[in-house]
């Protein structure tokens, strides 16, 4: 079982997505995540976050951007994302998301933690790949951070999000879940008091940071809550094996209107309509099973 902040941002959102997008062997592999319907915004923030992580590696290499190099980056990187959609969008529309990750990312360049890395404070940090997961136990855990930056003696670890929301309890769970990746990871210390943890996040029109202190115990107990997360998924893959009818639908009626899987889910036209059909189809079952 793989985990996940995305994946699970989305199964708590709505289990059957979650199934359909990492669970089914048929949608999860045999369609390409490109020909699958992204909404244009979400292909701006990927876009973002891609020239985000060429530009610190640029940085890293004592190579800096000018204004008009930043804005073809983002235009070059916001065309090819857009390219691989099914439908293109209006010139207008293309030109106000490149306004908009022009807008966050020069904010976001002016974050102490980026002018510090400009002036040379610290020679020793890292650019790392998101992609890059550890196995712990059964679970293979992606949690990288974006950033690694050694600040006497004890490693930061810096996450990126070009669209976070609003705070929640969970935020220090998944921040420590940085932790768990890099003490499996060559280089890095054993201890949690060696790390410091900080998410940086674009919320209601600003750039909002977040640090976190772990510890033995909020790690481990961060641990115990990703296997819980991972067991959830499980139960939920299994479940989907015997009836892709009964798998839970989406909490909120938001989460179907940007999902690429609506035109094709019993929830995608009516949430509430779909989740009573769903319940007399349950109770029908449990009826038909007392009999035999």
């Amino acid at each position: 079982m793989e985990w996940s902040r995305t994946r699970r941002d989305l199964f708590l959102k709505c289990p059957r997505a979650w199934y359909l997008r990492y669970g089914n062997p048929i949608t999860s592999s045999g369609i390409p995540e490109s020909q699958t319907s992204r909404r244009p915004w979400d292909l701006m923030l990927r876009a973002m976050k891609e020239i985000l992580v060429e530009r610190l590696e640029d940085l890293q290499e004592g190579k800096q951007w000018s204004p008009l190099l930043l804005e073809h980056q983002l235009k070059y990187s916001l065309q090819k994302q857009m390219d691989q959609t099914p439908n293109g969008i209006k010139k207008r529309y293309f030109e106000a998301l490149l306004r908009y990750a022009n807008h966050r990312f020069a904010l976001l360049w002016r974050s102490r933690i980026i002018r510090q890395l400009e002036q040379r404070k610290y020679p020793c940090w890292y650019v790392l790949d998101r992609m890059e997961s550890v196995s712990i136990g059964k679970q293979r855990i992606y949690a990288s951070p974006d950033l690694a930056v050694l600040i006497q003696n004890k490693w930061h670890l810096i996450r990126f999000d070009m669209q976070s929301a609003p705070k929640k309890s969970s935020d220090e769970f998944e921040a420590n879940a940085m932790v768990l990746w890099a003490k499996y990871r060559d280089g890095f210390p054993q201890s949690e008091s060696a790390f410091r943890l900080h998410t940086i996040g674009w919320r209601r029109g600003f750039w909002h940071s977040e640090t976190f202190q772990p510890t033995k115990d909020s790690v481990e107990q961060s641990y115990k809550l990703l296997e819980y997360d991972c067991q959830a998924m499980l139960e939920v893959h299994r479940y989907a094996q015997s009836n892709l009818a009964f798998l839970p639908l989406a909490t909120m009626k938001k989460t179907c209107q940007s999902c690429s899987f609506r035109l094709r889910c019993p929830g995608g036209e009516n949430l509430a309509i779909a989740r009573q059909e769903q319940t007399l189809l349950e109770l029908e079952r449990q009826f038909v099973s007392s009999k035999t």
